[in-house]
C-alpha cells in the first residue's frame, strides 16, 4: 500500500500522513527523502537540502522572485546539477522506496512519480482558511500575524502549484489529479485519518508474486 498526500499549507496534511502511517503500519517519508537520496546517489546531502531550502525559503520570503528557478530545464541549479536532474534523482529514490515498503509520501509529486502503481492511493488535503491560519499561528512563530499568515498561505500554495503543475502536467489540488480530495476542516484531523484509512483499504492490491 502506497499513500501519497498533497496538501495546502496549514491543512494538517503532514499530521494526517504521520497518523495514517502509524495507524496502518506504513513507513513515512517527507524531508527524510533528502538524506536517503543523497546516500543512494552518492551526492552531497547539502545539494538536495539547499535546493529544498531555497524552495521553502522562497515560500515565506519571496526570494525566488518573479521566476521559479526549478522551471528552467536547462539551467544549472545546485552543484552544477540542473533542478531537473535533482528531481529525476529524487524520483528514482521514491520509486525504489515504494518498491521496498508500504509507505506514506508527503508532497514531492509522489502521486505522479508512482502513477503506474496499481496500489498507489493519491490524496489531496485542503482546509478552510480560518483553520489553516489557526494551525499555522499555532506553530509558535511570534513574528507571524494573521495578515502575514494569509499572505504566506497564498504564496506557498502558488509555488507548490507551479512546481507540481510543471513536473506532472496535471493541476495541483484539482479533483481530477487525485483519487480523493478531502477537506480536513469538515472531518477534523482524526476523522480525516479514519476516512482515508477506510478508503485506502478498498484500493485493489496487486497479487503477491508466486
Amino acid at each position: 500500500m502506497i499513500i501519497t498526500i498533497g496538501r495546502q499549507l496549514g491543512s494538517g496534511g503532514r499530521d494526517i500522513g504521520k497518523k495514517l502511517s502509524v495507524l496502518m503500519g506504513l513507513e513515512y517519508y517527507d524531508r527524510e527523502i533528502l538524506g536517503i537520496t543523497a546516500r543512494e546517489s552518492g551526492l552531497s546531502r547539502h545539494l538536495f537540502e539547499e535546493a529544498d531550502e531555497q524552495l521553502r525559503k522562497g515560500f515565506s520570503a519571496g526570494i525566488l522572485g518573479p521566476r521559479f528557478p526549478f522551471l528552467s530545464e536547462g539551467m544549472a541549479g545546485f552543484g552544477g546539477l540542473s533542478n531537473e536532474m535533482l528531481f529525476r534523482i529524487q524520483s528514482d529514490v521514491i520509486r525504489d522506496l515504494a518498491a521496498k515498503h508500504s509507505c506514506v509520501f508527503i508532497g514531492r509529486c509522489a502521486d505522479y512519480i508512482l502513477r503506474d502503481r496499481a496500489d498507489c492511493f493519491s490524496v489531496f488535503i485542503s482546509a478552510g482558511d480560518g483553520d489553516r491560519v489557526k494551525r499555522i499561528l499555532g506553530y509558535g512563530d511570534k513574528d507571524l500575524s494573521v495578515e502575514k499568515v494569509r499572505d504566506l498561505m497564498e504564496r506557498v500554495d502558488k509555488k507548490r502549484a507551479a512546481f507540481y503543475n510543471y513536473y506532472t502536467n496535471k493541476t495541483w489540488g484539482s479533483a481530477s489529479s487525485y483519487h480523493v480530495c478531502i477537506n480536513s476542516s469538515v472531518f477534523g484531523i482524526d476523522g480525516t485519518v479514519s476516512l482515508l484509512k477506510d478508503m485506502a483499504a478498498k484500493i485493489p492490491q496487486p497479487p503477491l508474486p508466486s
